[in-house]
């Protein structure tokens, strides 16, 4: 117990030292509650919580891909953290699907305000926009989902995304932090799960 306490204590203070670092508010956990909600799914929508720097960066950096040639996309991007710590690397593209309009202007604003000597991607932009309703780009993607809803929209979201794979047909990682809901993606999708770890799975459909 004092042992998980003192690591909780290590893990803020890293996420708080993050965000002075870099000059950003990416901190804290909020509730979907009296926020202003693009679309009808604010009752399929989970707690806000940002993913840690030290994680994302030793998932980001195992990929073993072409940066370059990938968009990456954070589904459910809060306050923009996931895309400010992937412009560390060199993605094509880096792009943010949130519904809560206060939590998009937040992430817009660090977007804006991030200073990092080593970022390496510079197009960096998030949407206000209902997951939904989120047309996947046509290139190579890496996808990120920390749990950002639950099972009414991630099926119609997984069926966009087979659909836009059935019509062209690329590779595809997805990296679903706090997996609760893993068996959909393998039923709606042709990707399949190639590493199950202890806060994540990754998903990938590889184009021949």
């Amino acid at each position: 117990m004092l042992i998980d306490t003192l690591r909780n204590a290590v893990g803020e203070a890293r996420c708080r030292i993050f965000d002075w670092q870099h000059g950003v508010r990416t901190c804290g956990s909020s509730n979907l509650t009296g926020l202003t909600i693009v679309g009808d799914n604010s009752s399929h929508g989970g707690i806000y919580y940002p993913s840690h720097p030290k994680f994302l960066f030793e998932v980001l950096g195992s990929l073993n891909i072409d940066y370059p040639s990938y968009t990456f996309v954070d589904i459910g991007s809060g306050k923009g953290r996931v895309l400010l710590l992937a412009s560390e690397f060199p993605f094509s593209e880096i792009i943010g699907v949130e519904f809560a309009t206060e939590l998009h202007e937040i992430a817009c604003r660090n977007i804006r305000h991030y200073r990092s000597k080593t970022q390496k991607c510079k197009n960096v932009k998030n949407l206000n926009l209902d997951a939904i309703e989120f047309e996947f780009p046509l290139t190579p993607l890496v996808l990120y989902f920390f749990n950002p809803f639950r099972p009414p929209v991630w099926v119609p979201v997984l069926q966009r995304l087979q659909r836009s794979l059935d019509s062209h047909p690329r590779d595809v990682i997805l990296l679903y932090e706090n997996p609760c809901h893993g068996d959909l993606i393998e039923q709606h999708t042709a990707l399949r799960c190639i590493e199950k770890s202890t806060y994540h799975n990754t998903y990938r459909f590889e184009h021949h």
